[in-house]
């Protein structure tokens, strides 16, 4: 196997003058892509990068992200990727170790030759942050190898050639933003960016695809699920979809003008599973028949030389049929948790098979089924997946139990009104602490997914009679507050803001008043984009998710009915 910018430096041989990355209005070549990441390169190695020096990357998806990715992995370096949006608390460490840190544009000039740097397959080339179940985050090493297995594996399963374009949507902070772009530049094809806003919009999204002429896109589950809801005209170019991050809940509706397929790995493992393996005997929203259709959709089968064991927590095979945890092994293991050998090694294990290699304990629960489909059946332990984002609930439980106020807390994921999983704080603080100021506190130290949403004071935390703490008796979560009475005088007889407060209620889960902000009230990104989904539904208006945001209030939606003229 090769390192992953040789594979690039390949097609760049190939077709100099194929498109490589268009981010609005950006469009470089291949050779434009590749003079800027060699310029960037050699700047690298002036200011002291050698094999493995750890280089942060704190920028968005674009044009800039690309090069300096690139850039990193022909100097030797390993790019860490960091969220722009995170806060300090969360990436300090990683900034005060690191004397360089890439947070603007490349600041280098176009240069036609490489640096030749040799670059081993074993070298890391990325790491990336996943929550800690300690109370602080892990950071995750991938080499060249996990990332070349990845490009070969599914280069061939999708069908990758070089008319295909790419959708990059992918947080920039995931091991899903790396592997999501390598399998199309390595092939040739063209990967195109969307803006955030655009992004966080299922309409903009759909609408943002079939303009650009995307025919293959990797999309979190819970936007996907959004989006395979919508209505698609049949001239999309979009061919193939897959979908992961999170379990996935119902089918794909088999009119859709596209094939659905759903994909499973983490940023230890890379790619694990997919339900397009093999392509002759794929299951997929085109190919399921009533009988899978029965059930949730499975993950699929093992990627060629990926092992999947599932076995019993003494580490032995468990019965035909039974369930037990998923464990990996195969070339896209990470190398660990950097500069963490121990919790490394409780994850990292000696393979029980023998031969000397290695496998990762995923902490998921699944069941092999008779045609070798595995299906997911939750996990061992208390991690939830919030908006296809991992998260460790005693990585929170830390940040909350600094708080002076707080004495106890439990976090857990409990489903919302809308049926999607939201984080609960279960909090005890004697003195009293209102839950704005927690969800402040919280919000100063942590990325947004995993400040929870549900804020629920008790006196006491319900204990089981081994006196550890008992999750099955914690209270139905107060997503918000309803506010008194019915609001101001005259609002039922307006009937666009009575239809919003409908709308709010339906979503949320509460009532809500004109004034209430949504955040606080217990919602997050995703049922954003799903209230303004209602709003634009109902009224035939189209009201910008990134606009409601800035003032995510009940008053700003019923201002922008208003505004489009929307009275039904």
């Amino acid at each position: 196997m090769s390192a992953v910018h040789t594979l690039f430096e390949e097609r760049v041989r190939e077709g100099p003058d194929r498109t490589a990355l268009v981010a609005g209005s950006v469009r470089l070549t291949y050779r434009e892509l590749d003079a800027r990441a060699n310029g960037f390169a050699r700047s690298l190695l002036r200011r002291g990068v050698r094999p493995e020096t750890p280089v942060p990357l704190r920028l968005d998806r674009s044009a800039d992200l690309l090069v300096a990715l690139l850039g990193v992995c022909k100097a030797g370096g390993a790019a860490v990727l960091l969220d722009p949006g995170w806060p300090e608390d969360r990436v300090s460490a990683v900034l005060d170790g690191c004397p360089l840190v890439v947070d603007g544009p490349p600041d280098a000039g176009p240069v036609a030759e490489g640096p030749g740097v040799p670059v081993h397959e074993d070298q890391l080339a990325y790491a990336v942050h996943t929550s800690g179940s300690t109370g602080r985050p892990k950071l995750v090493g991938v080499t060249h190898r996990a990332i070349a297995h990845r490009v070969a594996t599914h280069a061939a399963a999708y069908r990758i050639t070089p008319r295909d374009r790419s959708s990059w949507l992918a947080p920039v902070a995931s091991s899903v933003s790396v592997v999501e772009l390598w399998p199309y530049l390595c092939s040739g094809a063209s990967v195109h960016v969307a803006d955030a806003a655009t992004a966080g919009s299922p309409p903009e999204l759909r609408d943002w695809m079939v303009a650009s002429g995307i025919t293959r896109a990797y999309v979190n589950m819970p936007l996907a699920e959004l989006l395979y809801g919508l209505p698609w005209p049949p001239e999309t170019a979009l061919r193939l979809m897959t979908v992961g991050s999170d379990a996935v809940r119902v089918w794909p509706s088999p009119e859709l003008p596209f094939e659905v397929a759903v994909e499973y790995g983490s940023a230890e493992a890379n790619g694990v599973t997919s339900c397009l393996v093999p392509l002759e005997d794929r299951c997929t929203s085109v190919t399921a028949d009533e009988t899978a259709r029965s059930s949730r959709p499975p993950i699929g089968r093992p990627w060629p030389g990926v092992g999947v064991p599932v076995l019993t927590g003494d580490l032995r095979p468990v019965a035909e049929g039974g369930i037990g945890e998923l464990f990996v092994s195969g070339p896209e293991l990470a190398r660990g948790y950097l500069g963490e050998p121990a919790r490394t090694a409780e994850r990292f294990l000696p393979d029980p098979a023998g031969g000397g290699g290695r496998v990762y304990r995923t902490g998921d629960l699944v069941r092999a089924r008779p045609d070798g489909r595995l299906e997911h059946h939750g996990r061992v332990d208390h991690q939830v997946k919030i908006r296809g984002h991992r998260v460790e609930p005693a990585e929170v439980e830390a940040v909350l139990l600094a708080h002076p106020a707080v004495r106890e807390c439990v976090v857990a994921g409990v489903p919302g009104p809308g049926g999607d999983l939201r984080l609960c704080a279960y909090v005890v603080a004697p003195d009293g602490v209102p839950a704005g100021t927690l969800r402040a506190f919280a919000a100063a130290r942590l990325p947004e997914p995993m400040v929870p949403t549900g804020w629920t004071p008790l006196e006491r935390l319900p204990l089981n009679s081994a006196g550890k703490v008992d999750r099955r008796a914690l209270p139905a979560p107060s997503w918000g507050p309803a506010p008194d009475g019915d609001g101001p005088a005259g609002e039922a007889a307006d009937p666009v803001a009575a239809g919003v407060l409908e709308l709010w209620e339906q979503e949320l889960g509460v009532r809500g008043a004109p004034g209430d902000h949504f955040i606080r009230s217990g919602g997050d990104s995703l049922s954003a984009t799903r209230l303004v989904d209602r709003i634009r539904s109902r009224y035939g208006v189209r009201i910008r998710l990134r606009e409601f945001l800035k003032e995510p209030t009940p008053e700003t939606l019923i201002r922008g009915v208003r505004a489009e003229g929307g009275t039904r």
